[in-house]
């Protein structure tokens, strides 16, 4: 990256006392949004491009496990190179994944699903009282769905 470039980026960020590298520019799904070579890309992989080099095919670039759960944040420290696989193990270790009632389009709660399992009624009559189709119900039951859930 030129030095314009790098003045650029960097006119974007705040440095916490923390330790984040916070993103003020542009947000997209709330990571860091930076134009670089024509391009919008991902300021957490811009910051790691610049200060570790290059990313291997298949790595996404990472927020460290229990480092920082700071999407905003772009400090090279914070950011490491891991397959897809470790980076959800990542979020489950730190508790910011998206599963169960985090989802933000869970219809159900923990406790109700709870119930569900418990319950002998039927599937129909299950998914009458909450609200959704038997074959969520079923795949409920068969812990398809909410897996996570013991």
């Amino acid at each position: 990256m030129d030095e314009a470039t790098l003045d650029r980026f960097l006119a974007k960020v705040e440095k916490t006392e923390g330790g984040c590298w916070l993103w003020t520019g542009a947000l997209n799904n709330g990571y860091g949004a930076f134009k670089l070579n024509g391009k919008m890309i991902n300021a957490h992989r811009v910051s790691f491009l610049h200060y570790k080099g290059t990313i291997q095919a298949g790595l996404d670039i990472c927020h460290a496990p229990t480092i920082c759960h700071t999407r905003a944040c772009v400090n090279p420290d914070h950011l490491r190179a891991a397959t897809s696989s470790e980076n959800a193990a990542d979020r489950v270790l730190d508790g910011t994944d998206a599963r169960g009632e985090k989802n933000s389009r869970a219809k159900l709660t923990e406790a109700q699903i709870l119930e569900i399992r418990a319950s002998d009624e039927s599937q129909r009559v299950l998914a009458e009282r909450y609200g959704v189709k038997k074959a969520t119900i079923s795949k409920i039951i068969l812990r398809k769905n909410w897996k996570h859930l013991t």
